[in-house]
């Protein structure tokens, strides 16, 4: 509900109407549940990470999504299995507990599990991606390009520019462009307010959704991490004046990797804490681990 709020927000004080790029006659309900907007004049700047399955042929290339879809879960399955052995009468359990040997601090383990929730939740909006494409691709007859690559290797990448705006997914891009970074930047704040809206704006999301869960109203763990980012991201951007150059490297995937997993312990407390590593997502008996202990 509050992404639909956020698009009605966006649609209403648009400065341009929608329109296709290409030739075909534009299609309300194509423009209603569409995520990225791409063929859509909406998509300006937007990055495509590059196609990797033959999309010549909508067989192989079904059958490329499918391959995609198996692997990414059993990954998910095997990790998030993994995480709950970790601790399983606390964060490892549906009533939850904290990741943190000492309450508040994090440390190496902390900091550990809270990479592989990264990869966790990687692999299960990887794993839906895959089914939506499959349904689309059959179902409604559409085209392969309609469907191109979700993530673009965020392991990757060398600066947390390039994390957020091409390694990550985009789905949520143009809401927040139009509800954070737009409104922030017409107000006088130049590029460092719109950016910090952006990031703003995604926290806001994240906090309704954990608190529409019927979990806490974590505003500090849950949206202050998505703020932190976009200070990052704020301070790259200083480095490049200061310097004459991008955050690049080995350097700066080092520095990534710390600015993004390491304030994301309180982030991942907060789920840890609400239950959310202790859930299940598979039916009994019917998780991808038990199959393959039946296997072996």
């Amino acid at each position: 509900m509050t992404l639909f709020g956020m698009r009605a927000i966006a649609w209403t004080f648009t400065a341009t109407p929608p329109r296709r790029i290409d030739s075909r006659n534009p299609s309300a309900a194509l423009l209603c549940f569409t995520s990225r907007y791409q063929g859509w004049n909406w998509s300006s700047g937007l990055h495509v990470p590059t196609e990797w399955r033959p999309t010549n042929s909508r067989t192989l290339f079904v059958l490329a999504t499918l391959a995609s879809k198996l692997i990414h879960v059993i990954i998910l399955d095997i990790l998030h299995f993994h995480l709950q052995s970790l601790s399983p009468n606390t964060f490892g359990s549906p009533k939850g507990g904290t990741i943190f040997t000492v309450k508040g601090t994090p440390d190496f383990r902390s900091t550990y599990i809270s990479l592989i929730s990264g990869f966790v939740v990687y692999c299960a909006i990887q794993f839906m991606y895959d089914g939506c494409t499959v349904f689309g691709i059959l179902l409604f007859q559409q085209n392969p390009t309609q469907w191109p690559p979700l993530f673009d290797h965020p392991w990757r990448s060398t600066s947390l520019n390039r994390f957020w705006a091409k390694g990550w997914h985009q789905v949520f891009r143009h809401e927040f462009i139009a509800v954070g970074g737009v409104p922030m930047y017409a107000l006088g704040f130049g590029r460092v307010g719109a950016v910090l809206g952006v990031f703003t704006a995604s926290g806001i999301l994240h906090v309704l959704g954990n608190w529409g869960l019927g979990h806490e109203f974590e505003i500090w763990a849950v949206g202050g991490y998505f703020i932190i980012q976009g200070v990052g991201v704020v301070l790259e951007g200083a480095w490049r004046k200061v310097f004459g150059c991008r955050v690049r490297g080995a350097l700066g995937w080092i520095w990534t990797v710390t600015w993004v997993v390491g304030w994301a312990n309180l982030l991942v407390d907060a789920w840890a804490r609400a239950g959310l590593i202790g859930s299940a997502f598979f039916p009994d008996g019917g998780r991808p681990v038990d199959m393959i202990r039946k296997l072996l």
